[in-house]
Formats: structure tokens, sequence, C-alpha cells
């Protein structure tokens, strides 16, 4: 198997740095093109107090306020991976909108992808139950091998 094009999905924590690192590596040695992937999570994002929100990004501003986030952390990835010696051309951005994990498969479907490299922060318990965990839902909906790095693990 030849791994062409590798999807990274990313929410630009700090874990992703090493998510990063091992996703550089395996670029390198496939010479595969990456897609960067943000999903925006809108139905995800919990109803805020009004009064916590700056008064430039009211509720009319907010979905603006995210979707340029979204494209910053896209292009802070880029940033990283052509840092670490991955050609400008061989980089793809994209910011989606739904659930992280349906949205990231029906990227892979629609992209022949061959691999997805994904973050975990290995979460346990009650917050896993709480959180949920977008890299098991990856896994379990995944028509393509599927690279989980977890939080620390360096090469």
């Amino acid at each position: 198997m030849e791994y062409k094009h590798i999807l990274i999905g990313t929410d630009g924590s700090e874990l992703m740095e090493t998510v990063y690192e091992h996703c550089a590596y395996l670029a390198r040695l496939t010479n595969a093109t990456l897609h960067i992937v943000y999903v925006l999570d809108i139905a995800g994002f919990a109803p805020i107090p009004i009064d916590s929100i700056p008064i430039d990004s009211k509720w009319e501003n907010m979905y603006d306020v995210l979707l340029d986030e979204g494209i910053a952390i896209t292009e802070n990835a880029k940033k990283a991976f052509i840092s670490k010696g991955i050609d400008k051309a061989a980089v793809t951005t994209v910011v989606l909108e739904g659930h992280p994990s349906s949205e990231l498969n029906t990227y892979v479907e629609n992209n022949t992808i061959d691999l997805i490299v994904i973050g975990t922060h290995g979460r346990k318990g009650l917050d896993r139950l709480l959180i949920g965990s977008v890299a098991d839902k990856v896994i379990r909906e995944a028509k393509v091998p599927v690279l989980v790095v977890r939080s620390g693990v360096n090469i």
C-alpha cells in the first residue's frame, strides 16, 4: 500500500505538533500530498451568555469568527509542514462544517485519501464520556487506515 494522499484532521491544539511530526515523517517517506482539514463543529458549539462575547463578535458575526479561526489553524499547520521539509505545493488546506468524524470520513471518500492521521488527548473515564472522542468515531467509520497519535508521543 502506498500513501499518496494523507489527511490530517486538526483542531489547532498543542497536541497537533506531535501529530504533525509523525505525519511529516510519513509524507517525506512516501512523497504524499497532505490534506489538512479542520471541521467547524457548529452543532457542537455550546451556547454561551451574550455578555461573555466581545462586542465586535455578537451572534451574527460568531460564525465568521469561528471560520476565520479554522482558516488560521489550517494555514498555521501548512506553515508547520513547510518548515518540516514538505513542499508547499503538496499541502492542501480545507475548512469544513459539520460533525468532525462524519465530515472527515466524507472528505476521505471524496478525495481518494489513503491514510488518516489524527491526534487524541487520551481522555479516560467521565471526561471521555462527556466530551466524546472524535478519534474513536473516525476509526469506527473509516474506510482507510487511521494512524492515531497520542498526546506527547514523539518520534
